[in-house]
């Protein structure tokens, strides 16, 4: 597999990941964004696998789910224990 493509696969699986846990908060694109500190369409762009998310922005959605980092790629589950921060 070249990296190109993988690297569209991993923002693909985290945008998914993302979308999936905001509508399990029962959150809209904009409540997430507040509450993370970005723009909505910075939202939409990372649920859609557009964006190459840095490991802050990745940190700051965690957060305002209520979450770790770790919880948003389940490919980071060994670096990090799973645990909700509440």
């Amino acid at each position: 597999m070249d990296v190109a493509m993988n690297k569209e696969e991993t923002r693909i699986r985290i945008g998914q990941r993302v979308k999936a846990l905001r509508l399990l908060a029962d959150l809209s694109q904009d409540e997430l964004a507040q509450r993370a500190g970005l723009q909505r369409t910075h939202i939409g762009r990372i649920e859609g696998g557009k964006y190459a998310v840095t490991l802050e922005t990745l940190q700051a959605i965690a957060e305002a789910l209520g979450m770790t980092v770790d919880i948003i790629d389940p490919g980071l589950q060994d670096l990090a224990p799973l645990k909700r921060l509440t």
